[in-house]
């Protein structure tokens, strides 16, 4: 719980940094005086800050310290996560990284603050990695084989397993720019930029694993090809590693850039497409019911299929980013639909929920269409105005008094362990 209400927070202030960014609506007064002049460096650190909130602090958090924690567990018939004192201190590192970056919004706070709030960063997350692979190798019951774990299992695990293998490499890189000191800014807006190739796979792992289980509970029939979505989710794993390693050494692979960025480019697209293919499938099998995760699933679909379209353009990566990153936020908001009465014992109103999910999807188009100029401008506001919504939404079920929810209230479609525990379930993961 901890981690997604860092992450509401998070969200939040990141949308309040990206309605900065537009020009126009921040008194032009104000800004000379906060920015002391430089308005190009103010609008440099929002920039960073915005992105950094939406990514490091709440899309990938809540994706991945939030609901891995919450139901990784519950899914392996778990009493906790294997080292809960561990997942509080790394906790605890990111949120203390968080304050730090806020704080590195004003200039006369040196650059180096910035640096260690990411190297805080860097080990917290680590810290959570570590604890969910030795959570899903271990905790699990005896009879169960590793093939046998449900997709969302799978994909928290190889979540896991990947940030273990990049974040003491981001770290290396930070601790390198700290000892050379010189233009830290420049430097960390480089070892960021690199950081976006397995960025991509890191939001879209946790993601596909939460889609997966809606889309199997709304069609009321299991996940079809399986081994298919397994084998997809293992090599976008790998490919967001050798993105990582390219752009690294992209002066070393010059001579081989084209024809590695082509190879990289398909391990990551297409696995997404045999994803795509395994989803289709399985709501034909089935018979789709509306509900409001379904709804936030099917978004999350459309921004898959424009980003691999994206992708195919000429100078389309920027794009593909940006669509990843809200397709990251769908699957995040159709986890905690799923997912809330299980975690506080209430639905969400079904009135509300589709109001935020229309203003999410004008603010999500809008912005995509142009993030600068009047649609820019609609977008943020859209967005803006979703936030308050949802806000309003996780108000009203924190204050709502007990009720007494069935453990499966999905019904027949929902067929993973955590439906057959008590709804709000009280545990220690």
């Amino acid at each position: 719980m901890l981690y997604l209400v860092m992450a509401i927070v998070a969200g939040m202030v990141g949308g309040l940094l990206a309605v900065g960014l537009q020009v126009g609506l921040l008194p032009q007064a104000l800004t000379d005086a906060w920015a002391g002049g430089d308005i190009a460096g103010a609008a440099g650190r929002i920039g960073r800050r915005h992105g950094m909130m939406m990514v490091f602090f709440c899309a990938l958090p809540a994706l991945f310290g939030g609901f891995g924690n919450w139901f990784v567990p519950l899914l392996l018939r778990a009493r906790a996560l294997a080292f809960p004192r561990m997942a509080l201190v790394g906790w605890g590192l990111v949120a203390a990284s968080f304050v730090a970056v806020l704080v590195g919004l004003s200039p006369t706070v040196p650059a180096q603050v910035s640096l260690f709030a990411l190297m805080g960063w860097s080990l917290g997350m680590l810290l959570q990695a570590i604890n969910m692979v030795a959570t899903v190798l271990n905790m699990g019951p005896m009879e169960q084989r590793l093939r046998d774990m449900p997709i969302f299992v799978w994909a928290q695990g190889l979540t896991a397993m990947m940030v273990v293998m990049v974040m003491p490499v981001l770290a290396g890189g930070l601790t390198r720019i700290i000892l050379a000191g010189g233009d830290m800014s420049g430097q960390v807006d480089g070892l960021l930029h690199v950081f976006a190739g397995p960025e991509i796979a890191l939001l879209l792992l946790p993601s596909i694993g939460i889609v997966s289980q809606i889309i199997e509970t709304f069609s009321g029939a299991p996940l079809q090809m399986p081994r298919l979505v397994l084998g997809a989710l293992v090599v976008m794993s790998v490919g967001g590693g050798s993105v990582w390693v390219h752009d690294l050494l992209h002066g070393g692979l010059a001579r081989m850039a084209a024809p590695a960025a082509i190879v990289q480019l398909g391990l990551i697209v297409l696995p997404v497409l045999a994803v795509l293919v395994a989803w289709a499938r399985t709501v034909r099998v089935g018979h789709v019911r509306a509900s409001v995760p379904m709804e936030w699933a099917a978004g999350f679909v459309a921004l898959l299929l424009a980003g691999s379209g994206m992708s195919l353009l000429p100078g389309g990566m920027a794009d593909v980013h940006a669509a990843t990153l809200y397709a990251a936020m769908f699957a995040l908001f159709a986890g905690f639909y799923y997912w809330i009465g299980k975690m506080m014992g209430h639905v969400a109103p079904v009135g509300a929920s589709r109001v935020h999910f229309g203003l999410t999807v004008g603010g999500t188009v809008l912005s995509l269409m142009a993030f600068h100029g009047l649609p820019g401008v609609m977008g943020a506001v859209l967005m803006g105005l979703s936030v308050i919504v949802f806000a309003g939404i996780v108000v009203r079920v924190g204050m709502q008094p007990g009720t007494s929810l069935p453990a499966n209230y999905w019904g027949p479609g929902a067929r993973t362990p955590e439906w057959q525990s008590a709804s709000p379930t009280r545990g220690e993961a």
